[in-house]
């Protein structure tokens, strides 16, 4: 439900802030006062498009902020998928409109418009004069037959739908142009070259940098072993070597070491010397031996990274890439090889899915046929009662050449206002009075099966007056029972049915500036509005004694619902 509206610096409007609440809420007031501008700034709040042109003159930017209570469960889970907040059971959905851009929040987090219109999609339905165009139009029909019917429906659509996305898969690669055999062959030859190429090296993982590694050393052989010589002949071959003289030094130094503690600990200490400089003596000889030049093998290392170089440059900049290469050509020459086959495959499966997909279509229709004979009868009920005492409504099915998401019906909403006359396309009503009250019958039968809470209807009263606009009240009242309605309205019929009674006003203030107000009104605010709009220019109490007996045959009527 609607809770909140609050709007700052947004065209005639300096700033308002209007509760909402359950029931019937009324909006009126004079024409041009800005009912419009009011219904504008909701929808810039839920996602329409905006520009500077909407910041009041003189202000920086303009704000829309409004509320809802967040009951819903599909609006809970749609929060959640989004990872918004909503621990307070609200929304709060804020737009800011600078001259250089547009913010949206919703519950104080940043979003992009996409995401505001996907949860405000359902929270509220908003029918302007445009809407009811659009709803009316024919291929919008089907989504409301199958909205009405969703219980029967869901179960079969859903299968449906996951069927047809596997039927449009399979037509995709059905009627891929064939393979030509001459280039198929061709093409093989050319991977099998590729491939076995690259099986002959052998490759593994990291080759590269070992091989590397080890042609560095191969390379640099001889003088390493020239320095590990040099290094044996200082330390032990050559006379008064270090290794000779750390020895003698080892025993004069033992014939002391006893005589104190730290002369026994530096004795320790030059020991493990002479055991370390043994230890090096037997890893420098092991060395000598490895570094050994092997003209073999570095011939044999050369040859084995030029190949590894030149599979790179061909297949991937390392042996990992060209691993990669090879395992992704293995894959296309044996799907290749196969191709036949597959194909084969592809065009059984695709008839398997194409009659099974018609089985679901046909079930799919046969249902939709016999919820529609519901649908008709709740239409041409709620006709009725909009003072359609003659009408005759029908939902009319074609069936489309091919398959669609929806299935195979093309689904037509045909009427005749008057009796003799014969069914038209719903699309051909021309009447502005016909075509909102039509449009209002659709979404009351159409509210008892959705999950939207809130419903604003701007200028449902286009085109009517008299009994009819009587009927419309209570078709509004009554569907607001089970929804929060809110409405833009000229007629006092409409006006005497208000739970809540707004009226807007447009005045210029000390600094002529000219703004545009909403406020909720009293009893005596309802009467004096009512009977303004009754076209009273003068305060007559006439004029308002009217205005009670309208409100008094609204009132009763409401009590009797």
């Amino acid at each position: 439900m609607l809770l909140n509206l609050h709007v700052k610096n947004f065209a005639l409007i300096d700033e308002i802030d209007v509760d909402f609440s359950e029931g019937l809420n009324i909006l009126t007031g004079e024409t041009g006062a800005g009912k419009s501008i009011i219904l504008g700034s909701l929808c810039i709040a839920l996602g329409a498009k905006a520009d500077k042109d909407c910041i009041r003159t003189g202000a920086e930017y303009a704000l829309v902020e409004i509320t809802f209570s967040a009951d819903n469960d599909e609006v809970k889970k749609k929060l959640e998928e989004n990872d918004i907040s909503h621990e307070d059971g609200e929304i709060l959905i804020q737009r800011k409109i600078t001259p250089q851009r547009s913010v949206f929040k919703l519950n104080s987090q940043t979003v992009n418009a996409s995401v505001i219109k996907e949860i405000a999609s359902s929270l509220i339905d908003i029918y302007g004069q445009h809407d009811y165009r659009n709803l009316l139009n024919s291929r919008k029909h089907i989504e409301i037959l199958d909205s009405f019917s969703f219980n029967s429906l869901k179960d079969v659509i859903s299968d449906y739908k996951k069927t047809y996305y596997e039927y449009l898969d399979l037509k995709n690669l059905s009627e891929s142009p064939e393979v030509d055999e001459v280039k198929r062959e061709r093409e093989i030859s050319l991977l099998e070259y590729q491939i076995n190429e690259i099986e002959a090296a052998s490759l593994k993982a990291g080759e590269e940098d070992e091989v590397e590694e080890r042609l560095k050393v191969l390379e640099n052989a001889s003088k390493i072993q020239n320095t590990l010589n040099l290094l044996n002949e200082v330390i032990y071959e050559s006379e008064g070597s270090a290794s000779e003289q750390i020895d003698m030094a080892l025993r004069e130094f033992s014939s002391v070491s006893s005589f104190d503690d730290r002369l026994s600990s530096l004795f320790e200490e030059l020991n493990d010397i002479s055991a370390r400089i043994s230890d090096f003596e037997r890893e420098n000889k092991r060395l000598l031996e490895e570094y050994a030049p092997d003209d073999e093998e570095l011939d044999r290392l050369r040859e084995r990274f030029d190949l590894i170089n030149e599979l790179e440059r061909k297949y991937g900049k390392n042996v990992e890439e060209v691993l990669k290469y090879y395992d992704e050509k293995k894959a296309e020459l044996d799907e290749l090889i196969g191709y036949d086959e597959k194909r084969k495959k592809i065009i059984e499966d695709f008839e398997k899915i194409k009659k099974k997909l018609s089985k679901e279509a046909d079930e799919l229709s046969k249902i939709r046929k016999k919820c529609a004979i519901e649908f008709e009868k709740a239409i041409s009920e709620s006709l009725g009662d909009l003072n359609f005492n003659q009408s005759e409504f029908k939902v009319s099915f074609v069936e489309n050449e091919g398959f669609t998401l929806t299935g195979k019906d093309k689904v037509n909403f045909e009427i005749s206002t008057n009796k003799g006359e014969p069914l038209k396309p719903l699309e051909n009503v021309s009447s502005g009075g016909e075509l909102s009250r039509i449009m209002l019958a659709l979404k009351t039968v159409g509210a008892e099966k959705d999950n939207t809470d809130t419903l604003i209807f701007d200028e449902i009263d286009a085109g009517i007056s008299g009994v009819t606009a009587w009927k419309v009240a209570k078709k509004l009242a009554l569907l607001s029972k089970d929804h929060q309605v809110i409405c833009i309205t000229h007629l006092q019929q409409i006006a005497a049915m208000a739970d809540i009674h707004y009226e807007i006003v447009k005045s210029v203030s000390d600094d002529s500036r000219t703004n545009t107000f909403i406020s909720k009104l009293d009893e005596e605010g309802r009467v004096k509005e009512i009977a303004r709009m009754l076209g009273d220019e003068f305060d007559s109490d006439k004029f308002k004694e009217n205005a009670l007996e309208i409100m008094k045959q609204a009132l009763d009527y409401k009590n009797s619902i």
